[in-house]
């Protein structure tokens, strides 16, 4: 990706390094600064009355949500709307209303519309703060990576990232900027659900963690996994860019059926179920158990494709010891697809999953159980509390503990948007520097479907499997030509 010069100084500004070069900058920053058109890192927040300005990456499906819930902030000008689908911003302008009835053409008349997100970095200049990225997962790093570049605060779905690499350097280049407020799309953090079960994992209610074994029914006929590449090609649509949506991925034939979501089971373009859904399911124990880079993977899958993630598998993800973890370290077993861990080896107590409604949540969109030295959690995804159980008996924490906790309210949305303002990065509880080190752990538990059935021994420090060239490869990806950013 070309830069300008003028780009290239700002960029080369946001690094701590070159800090101090801004010395010799100081007349000319100060306007800028003053008049709100300096980038994001240099304001540090945002004056009391001035808005956010939000280029929007993504528009479709779940960017669709994410546009909806951050332009529901007051403090909030959508400046600009970019999707490779014209039909997804057609259809957002025409259809999304606030709840006084008015479109989004109505709120914000002056908002651009763009099909490249490097020619809206481009043309809108200084005149945007922020990025919220919605787009396919392989895309989320060139996009997230580039906006930080230039000084831009950064809202991305989940998973941060595709790759390994890709997670690594998004969480790192987010600590090196104190400036930037960034926050991952994994919003189900924010209720009162994971919160709680949260509060339960930091006060050692169970003790150290031995095992942690997760579950999802993706892909579930959400979108195609284990199948070969298809033949042939289909014409690409006039509304469609299909070269904007290959992106940093190799080419390949345009088919129906990749855009708008079912690439999420394609290697090229998603991270399987494990990668998509243990976001949901493995951010607070993740974050609470201060788990880091994995020493193994193995990958047991069902129907393997060399195009697709398995149709349904089985993987066991090994972590060296910590404070928060049994001595001899903590074992993840993930399961998805239709497989669920054995309920009675782990030890659950008969009814443990509450009645015929709680079977629903179980054999549904997933959840975790974490087996202590003290107890064993059952951790829902949402909308159902924690329990723990105490070893040997059917130990169920009563309701009234669960009163008695101040949750208060929260929206992952706005909580980033308020920080961005507040210029406090540290509010955002899915910040990269966090949500990139749990990303980097699914995408090495995702990309072991690669070479299945082999342990994979990964090298925290270069970022590779040591006895894996093919699965290595997987987890740092060579961008197609013209599509490098800087950084990644």
């Amino acid at each position: 990706m070309s830069i300008s010069r003028r780009d290239f100084v700002l960029t080369s500004l946001a690094t701590p390094v070159a800090a101090g070069l801004a010395g010799g900058l100081t007349a000319g920053l100060a306007t800028q600064i003053a008049s709100g058109t300096a980038p994001a890192f240099l304001r540090g927040g945002l004056g009391q009355n001035e808005k956010l300005r939000v280029l929007k990456v993504g528009v479709g499906g779940m960017g669709a949500s994410d546009l909806s819930e951050v332009a529901s902030h007051k403090m909030v000008e959508i400046v600009g709307l970019c999707d490779i689908d014209q039909n997804q911003i057609d259809r957002w302008k025409k259809d999304s209303k606030n709840d006084k009835g008015e479109t989004v053409k109505a709120r914000f008349p002056e908002v651009a519309e763009f099909r490249d997100w490097r020619e809206a970095y481009t043309k809108l200049d200084k005149n945007f703060d922020a990025v919220v990225c919605s787009t396919a997962d392989h895309m989320h790093a060139p996009i997230s990576m580039a906006a930080m570049n230039l000084g831009k605060h950064v809202y991305c779905q989940k998973p941060l990232a595709q790759g390994a690499w890709e997670n690594r350097r998004l969480a790192e280049i987010a600590a090196s900027m104190p400036g930037i407020v960034t926050q991952m799309g994994t919003q189900r953090i924010a209720t009162k659900w994971r919160r709680y079960g949260g509060k339960l994992l930091r006060e050692g209610t169970i003790g150290p963690v031995k095992e942690i074994y997760a579950w999802t029914n993706r892909p579930a006929g959400w979108w195609p996994q284990g199948n070969p590449r298809p033949e042939g090609s289909d014409p690409i649509p006039a509304h469609l860019s299909w070269d904007l949506f290959l992106g940093t991925a190799a080419e390949r034939p345009y088919k129906n059926g990749y855009t708008p979501f079912a690439w999420r089971g394609t290697i090229d373009f998603g991270t399987g179920a494990f990668g998509d859904m243990g976001c949901h399911m493995l951010d607070v124990p993740f974050y609470e158990l201060d788990l880091g880079a994995p020493v193994s993977a193995i990958c047991n899958p069902v129907k393997a494709s060399a195009d697709q993630f398995p149709e349904s598998e089985s993987v066991v993800v090994k972590y060296a010891p910590n404070k928060y973890t049994a001595k001899d370290g903590l074992t993840l077993k993930w399961f998805d697809g239709g497989q669920f861990p054995n309920f009675e080896e782990i030890g659950m107590p008969e009814g443990w999953e509450g009645g015929e409604q709680g079977k629903g949540v179980v054999k549904g969109d997933g959840g975790v159980i974490l087996v202590g030295s003290r107890g064993t959690m059952w951790f829902p995804i949402e909308h159902a509390w924690a329990k723990v159980f105490a070893p040997g008996k059917a130990g169920k924490l009563e309701d009234t503990q669960i009163k008695e906790v101040d949750l208060g309210r929260s929206n992952h949305w706005h909580d980033w948007v308020d920080a961005c303002l507040a210029g406090k990065k540290d509010a955002c509880v899915s910040r990269f520097e966090k949500g990139g080190r749990m990303c980097e752990s699914l995408s090495i538990g995702a990309m072991t479907s690669v070479e299945p059935g082999k342990e994979l021994m990964y090298d925290a420090k270069t970022c590779t499997f040591t006895n894996s060239a093919a699965a290595s490869a997987a987890l740092r990806r060579t961008y197609r030509k013209g599509w490098e950013v800087k950084n990644l």
